[in-house]
């Protein structure tokens, strides 16, 4: 038998090739390279203009004048209060009383405990503790012995009717004198006095401001007074009257002005105040704003700062960091023709000569000249007179306020007229910028230039 032949060839098989992990590695490659794009490319932020306004202030220390009276101790010894400091009492409600030696006092003082007080009393005083605490301000640590007295007032009111009659009980067979005083107008009570209640306006002079000549004095519960001494006054009216300086500036910007509208500083009170300008005793000129509110929030007060807004400009508010200069050719506006156009003379590489109608840049309050982008033009092409030989060369630049806009996917130059500014934004005139409400522009304006394709 013959022997079989034992040579085994091995058949190859064909490679197969997978599609799906073809195409799975494009695709992976295509987002490696994209992000790797993305991510080394300068990311430039988009800003969409809006409506808005800007507003200017003066600062001024005002002068507070209103109606107020002073009451005089009819005895001397240690003084009471039985309403708190900003209060508003009526006739003959008790306000204080004055204790000839002191001794009362104390053992009214040792008589009353914590049980007199409701605890809609208890609550009331928390009430104020917890605002001063919000409140406290380390730069102005006066501010904790206002607390004190305010804290000792309000005890002393909250206590007012059980003390009232052991008061008239302990007096019937006291030795001591014990004075009582009652309300003779009514208004609003202020224990802090400076001597220039009752002042008017026309008594105003320069020394009227000086705080340091006019220091103010606290009479607080406990405190030992004088026969005759002034103890605290009723300020009688919600009308008041804040008076300032004012220069000639002041009179041109808003000396015409019926009311005024300002900001009491260190607070978020605004509100309007009928303006009008009187001459002081020292023949100086005196801005006055009259209120019919706010009166007690203030009634311990003489000076107060204020701000004064005297301009309110509105327009279309941009980023300051988006704004750009870019040089143009200045031409004078005579050589526009009656289509508000300039004829400019071209040469092309042949060198052959061409006049073309060209809508340049004006700007509204220059009477002067208008614009031609430097960027598409030669200093040394003419400009020619319409119906003449005359001819202006481009030579002489200036620079031009703008943004770029992208609404196009690129960046194109837009001039602005910038109305105010503050130390973020612009406020542009909606008239004469090339910008319209809800355009899209550069955040950032040196991050592009000018035809710049941008991604975003």
């Amino acid at each position: 038998m013959a022997k079989k032949n034992a040579k085994i060839i091995k058949y190859k098989k064909p490679r197969n090739l997978n599609v799906g992990i073809v195409l799975f590695a494009v695709i992976f490659v295509y987002l490696v390279v994209s992000v790797v794009m993305y991510l080394s490319r300068a990311q430039i932020h988009v800003y969409e203009v809006t409506e808005g306004a800007l507003a200017s202030y003066s600062d001024y220390t005002a002068l507070i004048l209103r109606e107020e009276a002073v009451s005089y101790s009819e005895s001397a010894g240690y003084i009471s209060f039985y309403v708190r400091d900003g209060r508003r009492v009526g006739v003959d409600d008790l306000v204080y009383t004055i204790d000839e030696t002191g001794t009362t006092l104390e053992e009214l003082s040792q008589d009353t405990g914590e049980s007199s007080l409701s605890s809609e009393d208890l609550q009331s005083l928390k009430t104020e503790l917890v605002r001063y605490v919000i409140s406290y301000d380390s730069m102005s640590f006066s501010d904790v012995y206002d607390m004190k007295n305010g804290i000792q007032s309000s005890l002393l009111e909250y206590l007012n009717a059980g003390a009232l009659e052991e008061l008239a009980s302990m007096q019937e067979g006291a030795s001591s004198a014990f004075a009582w005083s009652y309300a003779q107008a009514s208004g609003v009570v202020s224990q802090v006095l400076d001597g220039l209640e009752g002042l008017t306006a026309e008594q105003v002079s320069e020394d009227s401001f000086d705080a340091s000549a006019h220091p103010q004095m606290l009479v607080s519960s406990g405190q030992a007074v004088e026969n005759g001494a002034a103890v605290y006054k009723t300020v009688t009216s919600e009308d008041w009257q804040l008076v300032f300086p004012i220069t000639e500036e002041d009179i041109a910007r808003f000396g015409d002005a019926a009311s005024l509208n300002f900001t009491f500083r260190g607070t978020h009170l605004s509100t309007t105040g009928d303006f009008s300008m009187f001459t002081g005793a020292d023949g100086r000129t005196y801005g006055m704003l009259a209120l019919d509110r706010y009166m007690v929030q203030f009634v311990d007060d003489r000076y107060v700062d204020i701000q004064i807004e005297t301009e309110n400009v509105r327009g279309l508010k941009i980023p300051v960091s988006s704004v750009v200069y870019k040089s143009f050719y200045t031409v004078p506006r005579s050589y526009l023709t009656e289509g508000g156009e300039l004829l400019v003379e071209t040469v092309d590489a042949e060198g052959n000569s061409a006049v073309v109608t060209v809508t340049p840049v004006t700007v509204s309050g220059d009477e002067e000249y208008c614009y031609l982008d430097a960027a598409q033009y030669q200093a040394g092409q003419t400009v020619i007179l319409q119906d003449s030989n005359e001819r202006y060369t481009l030579g002489a630049t200036s620079e031009l306020t703008g943004v770029y806009n992208i609404n196009r996917g690129y960046a194109v130059f837009r001039r602005v007229e910038i109305l105010e500014e503050s130390n973020e934004y612009y406020i542009v005139s909606t008239s004469g910028s090339s910008l319209s409400v809800y355009d899209h522009i550069v955040l950032d304006g040196s991050a592009v230039s000018e035809n710049d394709i941008i991604y975003y």
